[in-house]
């Protein structure tokens, strides 16, 4: 997980799902490789309990290492907060299997399941008592931890995930609770939904549930759980003319502090200097940051100034009625042209690494 090789596109809110899934089906592989060549130490019915288990540390572990890779922070801070939320992920999980399977199905799902069997009840105690074997049928398969059947354990999953989200949200000092229980919740219920799909209906195999189940698991919750924040990236201009060709200067301050940079050919104290003979004026262009990382671009000039972006052309040509110049906001890859025809200079917005020099 390196910030020079996530560029600042759309794509960059999937890279930590796909980290934190990759992470999961490695650590399902494992998993079965251990339980094929060594055997499990632990009864059938624990084999839920310890998959989740093991899902929740992973998955939790890995979305914090990959916002401490990210961050370059020391390594063995780096090992401690990883080890830290994998534990509260995985010791909670556990939890969370037991007070499912043995105190809150049986107190829920299973009076919900009776009621479904008592439409049919009827019917069957008329032609011999079969309703009443039904109903104790429902509660001997509630507490069964062994048994396969997504009514009994959509809750486990959606527990674990919870288990997941409180592992990183401790690390991080519970900053963006929400995010991380909702996303928690959501990876739960939608990975015991494509493990019951799979393994009941589209390929009837287990061993591709659980493979699925486990990266659909990671997938929901790296994605929403935390992104890459904007603020590891900072804004530079770059020159795309003949003259000056890819010269570049950053936006933000050393500091990350509020700028403006000017764009001119006046001889001293402009940020960044094109020679008069490119159409740029005196004083042509700023662009500024804030303190909440926006970047807008001014025209203080007459002289023509258009940006341009996809579908969209705006004129910064200064208007001498208004109070001041006109502005707009910047993004990513986003050209400004200073003069028209041949006397013309462009130049692009550019979000790059922090780091970058």
């Amino acid at each position: 997980m390196n910030v020079f090789l996530v560029p600042y596109t759309a794509m960059r809110h999937l890279v930590v799902g796909f980290w934190c899934a990759g992470a999961a089906l490695l650590c399902w592989w494992i998993l079965l490789l251990w339980m094929v060549g060594v055997g499990p130490s632990w009864t059938l019915p624990w084999d839920g309990a310890i998959l989740l288990a093991l899902l929740a540390a992973v998955t939790s572990g890995a979305s914090v290492l990959a916002e401490d890779l990210l961050r370059r922070r020391p390594l063995l801070g780096v090992a401690g907060r990883v080890a830290l939320a994998a534990a509260i992920s995985g010791l909670l999980a556990l939890a969370a299997w037991w007070l499912w399977t043995a105190v809150l199905a049986p107190g829920l799902v299973a009076p919900l399941s009776r009621m479904l069997v008592d439409l049919g009840a009827g019917e069957a105690d008329a032609a011999g008592g079969g309703g009443v074997a039904l109903s104790r049928a429902v509660e001997t398969d509630v507490v069964d931890a062994s048994l396969v059947s997504l009514r009994y354990r959509f809750g486990a999953f959606a527990m674990a995930g919870l288990a997941t989200a409180l592992g990183p949200l401790a690390v991080r000092r519970f900053r963006g609770a929400l995010d991380h229980l909702g996303a928690g919740l959501a990876a739960g219920l939608v990975a015991s939904a494509t493990w019951y799909v799979i393994g009941r209906t589209i390929a009837a195999d287990l061993y591709l549930a659980d493979a699925a189940a486990v990266v659909v698991f990671g997938l929901v919750f790296g994605w929403f759980a935390w992104g890459i924040p904007r603020s590891l990236y900072a804004g530079w201009i770059r020159v795309l003319s003949p003259w000056r060709f890819g010269h570049r200067i950053p936006i933000d301050g050393p500091d990350g502090s509020p700028k403006e940079r000017f764009v001119g050919h006046f001889p001293r104290g402009l940020d960044l200097f094109l020679p008069l003979e490119t159409g740029v004026q005196e004083m042509h262009l700023s662009v500024a940051v804030d303190a909440k990382q926006r970047y807008v671009a001014r025209g203080l000039t007459l002289a023509p100034t258009t940006l341009r972006r996809f579908l969209e052309r705006i004129d910064l040509r200064y208007d001498p009625r208004r109070p001041a110049p006109l502005e707009t906001n910047l993004s990513s890859g986003d050209r400004i042209v200073l003069g028209q025809g041949r006397e013309s200079s462009e130049l692009e917005f550019l979000m790059l690494p922090r780091e970058e020099r």
